[in-house]
């Protein structure tokens, strides 16, 4: 384990896999970038990225996006996300390949992977 600030000390290179597991939503789109573009930096070129949020989605099971949202006010940052705007999000910082993962309680957790993408 390694100390440090994970949005201002760059994250460690060479990592075979990152996972960002509830960490998103918690934060605003600047702050998620800054966080997705070190990841991108830290990674291996045949590396993975996994992402387990919570994600905003119509049709939402009754309960569950009001309980996020009730979440989010409290903590008073952050903003629920669509797997559509993670997807985006992971794109523009440079992965590419982002899958959604069957996950057994995809109300309260879903799971996206990506790979960095190839250099231009």
């Amino acid at each position: 384990a390694l100390g440090g600030d994970m949005f201002n000390d760059p994250l460690p290179n060479g990592a075979d896999v990152i996972s960002l597991v509830r960490i998103l939503h918690d934060h605003d789109d600047e702050s998620v970038m800054r966080l997705l573009r070190a990841a991108r930096r830290a990674i291996t070129s045949d590396g993975l990225l996994l992402v387990a949020e919570p994600m905003a989605e119509p049709g939402a099971a009754p309960g569950v996006g009001a309980y996020f949202h009730l979440y989010l006010w409290a903590m008073r940052r952050g903003r629920p996300r669509s797997a559509q705007r993670i997807q985006q999000m992971l794109e523009a910082a440079g992965f590419a390949d982002v899958r959604e993962r069957c996950t057994y309680q995809p109300l309260l957790v879903r799971v996206l992977t990506a790979r960095p993408a190839a250099a231009a």
